[in-house]
């Protein structure tokens, strides 16, 4: 799942060790707790070679668990209770997670599948409140928080929308069918933004110009999810790109740094 996940081309990632790319077969599993202890492995080994660790995009609960140490509980995910939730509509297992564990309830949104069944299954089998098998502990590093955004929502669309065409021009159709006819029709591919709408493209046959639409509206969608849930993190300094060209962008993402508490701690270079 290279171009609809917009991966790092070899190009891009040249002469810079990138981590925890290409580390799961599409349909395995892998959690949170997982990316957590792989991760903090990497931190360590990054500062005994006097490097900055850098983390760079990714799902915010996944960010937090480590770099808010966030502690997740480690539960297996089991199909069977999985399977059994299939059927069940998202508004109803919402519902239930509200009876059961309303703060849980509260930092996962109503449409997120994903995260509500996976609270209920944690629920299941450690007869405890998800809510309470979360905790803080302290870090024994500094991190320094940069979101990048627009506050022009219109141009931001466009971006997004040259977004979808550029995949569709570097081949998303053509990787679609091929993951298809390795893996089948998987639930992530169905449920992941890209591959779900050219799936339904390849199944339909409307222009290409609609999958572009639907491509574009689910992006949007989801970015404003995220923008909702990573306006939560107070410790996020934000840069707004409009009108930035690219050294200007980045000169402000490293006035933060040097700025920030990092700059006591590790060498920071543009280089």
């Amino acid at each position: 799942m290279d171009i609809g996940t917009a991966k790092p081309t070899e190009k891009e990632k040249f002469g810079i060790p990138h981590y925890l790319i290409d580390i799961v077969e599409p349909g395995g599993n892998y959690t949170v707790s997982s990316y957590k202890n792989e991760s903090e492995k990497l931190i360590n080994d990054i500062f005994l070679r006097n490097k900055t660790p850098l983390f760079v995009g990714g799902t915010g609960l996944y960010l937090n668990s480590v770099l808010l140490g966030l502690s997740i509980p480690e539960v297996s995910p089991d199909a069977s209770f999985r399977r059994q939730l299939k059927d069940i509509s998202q508004d109803e297992l919402h519902k239930r997670l509200i009876s059961l564990d309303p703060k849980a309830a509260e930092i996962i949104h109503k449409n997120d599948n994903f995260r509500t069944v996976r609270a209920l299954e944690v629920i299941y089998k450690t007869n405890k409140l998800f809510s309470e098998l979360k905790t803080i502990k302290e870090l024994p590093f500094d991190v320094c928080w940069i979101g990048l955004s627009y506050e022009n929502r219109d141009h931001h669309e466009e971006l997004v929308r040259k977004r979808a065409f550029g995949f569709c021009g570097n081949g998303l159709i053509d990787e679609v069918k091929g993951l298809v006819e390795k893996y089948g029709e998987l639930e992530l591919f169905r449920k992941t933004i890209g591959y779900s709408e050219v799936l339904d493209f390849l199944k339909n046959s409307y222009p290409l110009e609609t999958m572009i639409d639907k491509i574009t509206q689910n992006t949007r969608q989801l970015t404003k999810r995220q923008m909702t849930w990573f306006k939560a993190n107070k410790k996020i300094n934000w840069v707004y790109l409009d009108g930035l060209n690219y050294n200007a962008a980045l000169d402000a993402v490293f006035n933060l740094i040097e700025e920030g508490s990092l700059a006591n701690t590790s060498i920071v270079s543009k280089s």
